[in-house]
């Protein structure tokens, strides 16, 4: 700027004047000392013609990041992106939808799923039918479930930051997005005027080389072999957990494969007679827990004694939860990617306790594995799925159950469960832990789409996902009614994108439940959503493409597409590598088999060195960018 180089002329001119200053005011001074000073007021005078005549200082240039669209911090080796996602999304159910606390449970809007009724959506909440149509009763919700749902919660930002290091690369990675979902916050009047969204924490992980810790996706989850839809739920019967706390390690094994294992957060899910509880399920305030308090005037002694004890109103299936986490899962996988698509196969464990503290101390072990993949067809088409099952499995599949007890029930022979001050849970508890029962649950899921392309711009994704749950009798007529024997979900949709960084598209989907006592319920969905993503390809890349062919004849490129529907990174390499005579050399790392294929199908009419290398051969990619030309 023009006010800096004035700010240096004005400098160096006090400079000038104190040399003159000093000149003057020294008479006697020696002959060799005046030398000295006429020569320093030469060299100062230099330095003021040569100020004068630059030109005025322009903002510092930003250099292009390590990783595709990112870029340099000035000053440093860290390379950062700021990127996220504007979603806007309006679905319509026509039937199904779970229903709020109204009418005792039986109406209202519900607000933890406002986005689809995928796997971790509505479907595991599906209303129940039944011929029983009485208020409160079990059916009655089925027939007012139809809703209207218009949200922009999956919306979300990220921070991509990188630098390199002896030990390998440095990332930090945080995102967040405001689709929370939590039954334990009661949302009321939310939607009046503007809704309270709250901002959900996504990921927030740091690695160092092979070395992952953090909060992302879990080891045993393959996002790769599910579909695109437009339901943020997904498909049921995934492999799970999606974005937990864990440790984990990745080792390439070279040709494309790697092994990883991690140490993963535990999150045991039991079923019982108040159905589903995790170890951190909260008490809840809930209308049916406070049914005790609301008899007839005291008369008789027994009815005096039959005070419910959770007559805070609090949530029985939350009162009565003796689960305890002990130690964390253990994950192990291996995977490879190819040209072709890529498969995966994993394997884990989870740890059960129930313990009330008093006299129930028991420990329990499920495991379970997973086969899942994609592979290629003819184009851009691919078709994918898996499958997975095991003993005690439970939330290591979406919308599996881990361990079944009756603990909380009606036992001893008892006509009353747990909540009923007479039962032996209060009056004799040694008694009522003795006749405590669980086992663990054999469950399995399946999985599979196809993806057609029908133009460059046009696509659609049609799917199909089931699991399934062998929950015992103990868990009593309460649990029995409540617990998801089998889920089933169906996707059809056709997904335009227009531009690289915008999709926009209409989906249907069907989704059945089915509890263990066998009532059903069904769930019809038609969705639009609009999805637009920052394509900075004109800001970065190709402005940094030009400035170094402004210096250099020829170029060396490298370049890292991590997405199977990579949208606007896949036009960055397009425009990228439009000057095809003056590139040396392209270094392509993807697992992305369409873009593999293509590239080395057109290799041959690149004037210039051009190689594909796999994500887990990232680093031998990095070193023959930088080598030296043969």
């Amino acid at each position: 700027m023009s006010w800096k180089r004035n700010a240096a002329i004005t400098a160096v001119l006090g400079g000038v004047v104190s040399v003159v200053v000093l000149l003057t005011g020294v008479p006697s001074a020696k002959a060799d000392e005046l030398a000295d000073l006429r020569a320093n007021q030469e060299l100062l005078q230099q330095r003021l013609d040569q100020l004068a005549q630059a030109p005025p200082a322009g903002p510092a240039a930003t250099s292009v990041g390590s990783f595709p669209r990112s870029f340099l911090i000035p000053g440093t080796d860290t390379s950062m992106r700021i990127g996220g996602q504007a979603v806007g999304s309006v679905l319509w159910f026509l039937k199904g939808h779970a229903t709020g606390g109204a009418l005792g449970g039986q109406g209202s809007f519900n607000e933890t799923f406002t986005d689809g009724q995928g796997g971790t959506g509505n479907l595991a909440s599906i209303p129940l039918k039944n011929n029983v149509v009485a208020a409160n009763a079990v059916g009655f919700s089925a027939s007012r479930s139809s809703n209207w749902v218009m949200s922009g919660k999956q919306s979300l930002i990220f921070l991509d930051v990188r630098q390199p290091s002896a030990w390998g690369e440095i990332k930090a990675f945080v995102s967040f997005d405001m689709s929370a979902a939590n039954t334990n916050t009661i949302l009321n009047n939310n939607q009046g005027s503007v809704n309270g969204y709250v901002p959900r924490f996504r990921e927030g992980y740091g690695t160092i080389g092979g070395l992952l810790m953090g909060q992302t996706q879990g080891t045993f989850t393959d996002n790769d072999s599910s579909p695109t839809v437009l339901d943020a739920g997904g498909q049921t019967g995934s492999n799970f957990v999606a974005r937990t706390p864990q440790v984990r390690y990745t080792y390439p094994l070279g040709n494309g494969w790697s092994v990883a294992a991690s140490a993963e957060n535990p999150a045991p899910l039991f079923a019982g007679p108040f159905g589903n509880f995790y170890t951190d399920t909260n008490q809840i305030p809930t209308a049916a827990a406070c049914a005790a308090l609301t008899q007839t005037a005291l008369t008789t002694v027994a009815t005096n004694a039959a005070t419910n004890i959770t007559n805070a109103c609090l949530g029985n299936a939350a009162f009565f939860n003796p689960s305890q986490q002990f130690m964390p899962n253990f994950v192990a996988r291996l995977r490879v990617d190819q040209p072709w698509g890529h498969l995966q196969f994993g394997i884990r464990d989870v740890a059960y306790k129930l313990n009330d503290g008093r006299f129930l101390s028991r420990s329990y072990l499920g495991y379970g594995g997973a086969v899942s993949g994609h592979f290629f067809t003819w184009g851009k088409d691919s078709i994918g799925g898996g499958i997975a099952g095991g003993d005690g499995l439970g939330d290591g599949v979406a919308n599996n159950v881990g361990v079944a007890t009756n603990f909380g029930g009606a036992l001893n022979g008892q006509a009353f469960n747990a909540t009923d001050s007479r039962s032996n849970f209060s009056a004799n508890r040694a008694l009522y832990d003795a006749a405590v029962l669980a086992k663990t649950i054999t469950s399995f899921s399946a999985r599979i789409y196809y993806e057609h392309w029908w133009t460059d711009q046009l696509r659609s994704d049609v799917d199909f996902s089931m699991n399934h749950n062998d929950v015992p009798a103990l868990i009593q007529a309460s649990g029995r009614a409540a617990v998801n024997k089998e889920l089933s979900l169906t996707h059809l949709n056709l997904i335009w994108s227009p531009v690289a960084f915008v999709d926009i598209g209409i989906e249907g989907a069907w989704g059945h439940r089915q509890v263990v006592s066998n009532l059903r319920g069904d769930a019809y969905t038609m969705q639009t959503t609009g999805k637009v993503t920052k394509n900075d390809c004109d800001r970065v890349l190709t402005p940094a493409v030009q400035k170094t062919l402004s210096r250099h004849d020829k170029i060396r490129l490298y370049y890292e597409i991590s997405s199977r529907f990579p949208g606007a990174a896949w036009d960055d390499l397009q425009v990228g590598i439009e000057p095809l005579p003056q590139w040396a050399r392209i270094a392509v790392v993807t697992d992305v088999g369409w873009i593999r294929h293509t590239v080395n199908a057109l290799r041959f009419l690149i004037p210039g060195d051009i190689r594909v290398f796999a994500t887990v051969r990232t680093r031998e990619g990095r070193d023959w960018i930088a080598a030296d030309l043969l």
